[in-house]
């Protein structure tokens, strides 16, 4: 049998008309949710028939998608009609802003509207409070899927049925390469061949804790920080600037290229609204064969074992000796990003739960 007979065969008795709701969906992401969202998009996409159901940004061009989803409110005329005529076997929502008191609500309408299973993903942690107690006794009968332990713990509490979940990489992309083409790198980006580069990637605001970079001259001579950014608060970014910090603010399509060229990725994020609670960012850079420096961040510390080259630490003062400790050994991650892949990662988390999903909405219909 060739391979893609067997591919064809495969989808053909595991296909299901799924709907992924999510408030925006692009194919030019700038951050971990938008990179979670568009390969979400393509795994579902090459294993059912999916439908994209957003309210911002442009899909990818193959996808069949409707931009019908208001931003505000939990529904809308239009998105009703649309339910009122399509029959999908799974509706997958993913909130932009995670799991707030509105975000349960819309999974309660979605459910109402299409009277199908909803399957909620909430990738970053999210206080839940009395309003959610109070939304989820209107009769939510979903499954919510996190890497947060700490909010799935909360969410069982007031009866709702929680799974796991985390992000996953692109293994063709983000992978270790020799320090040759490390060099090449640094002359594509215009950067110093000869420091040791700290990179950051993500948001320049104050929920990432940004501000620690401002002092990055005390953690040893011939450092580069580096903070490849998204979304750009302009007086942050005047700050880190004036302070010396090499910012990049434009969109860089091969963003596994500045993991490649740099010799160390910081991650200090604190605040549960900085990042993903298993952020994309530090996955991405060990599986480059980055030295990882990083707080006790969400999920990383259950799900990443600390070790010579990942490392974390609990207040800044720890940061010098922690990254002279690095380039004193040459140490690298060594990690990789089999484990991490996406095919991996969804393959043992949404498929299951996908099955969960479909077989306990049944049971409960009877």
């Amino acid at each position: 049998m060739s391979a893609s007979l067997a591919a064809f065969l495969i989808r053909y008795r595991r296909a299901m008309n799924i709907f992924l709701v999510s408030e925006e969906v692009t194919s030019s992401p700038v951050e971990g949710l938008q990179v979670f969202t568009m390969h979400l998009c393509r795994y579902l996409d090459a294993r059912h028939d999916l439908t994209v159901i957003h309210g911002n940004g442009e899909p990818e061009k193959q996808l069949e998608s409707i931009k019908i989803l208001p931003r505000k409110i939990p529904f809308s005329r239009k998105l009703a009609a649309f339910f009122g005529e399509a029959s999908p076997d799974l509706v997958i929502y993913l909130p932009s802003s995670g799991l707030t008191a509105f975000g349960l609500l819309r999974s309660i309408v979605l459910q109402r509207l299409s009277g199908a299973p909803v399957m909620t993903l909430a990738m970053q942690d999210r206080k839940i409070g009395s309003l959610h107690g109070l939304i989820s006794r209107a009769g939510f009968r979903g499954l919510v899927l996190s890497p947060s332990g700490a909010l799935r713990e909360s969410l069982e509490r007031i009866g709702i049925r929680t799974g796991g979940i985390i992000p996953g990489i692109d293994e063709r992309l983000f992978r270790p390469v020799s320090r040759e083409r490390k060099s090449e790198l640094r002359v594509k980006y215009g950067l110093p061949r000869e420091n040791f580069i700290v990179l950051h990637v993500g948001h320049i605001k104050e929920s990432r804790n940004i501000g620690i970079f401002l002092g990055y001259r005390d953690w040893g001579a011939g450092i580069l920080a580096l903070v490849k950014a998204g979304y750009v608060d302009p007086v942050w970014k005047e700050r880190l600037s004036d302070a010396g910090v090499a910012v990049m603010d434009g969109y860089i399509e091969d963003v596994h290229e500045l993991y490649q060229a740099s010799d160390l990725y910081l991650f200090p994020v604190r605040s549960s609204k900085g990042a993903l609670d298993f952020p994309l960012s530090v996955i991405e850079a060990a599986a480059c064969g980055l030295p990882v420096v990083t707080t006790r961040f969400g999920a990383l510390p259950r799900l990443m074992d600390e070790s010579g080259c990942f490392r974390y630490f609990d207040d800044r003062s720890e940061i010098p000796g922690l990254i002279a400790e690095i380039r004193d050994n040459h140490a690298a991650s060594g990690a990789g990003g089999e484990d991490f892949s996406w095919n991996a990662v969804l393959g043992k988390y949404l498929e299951p739960a996908i099955g969960e999903a479909v077989s306990s909405f049944k049971r409960k219909s009877r």
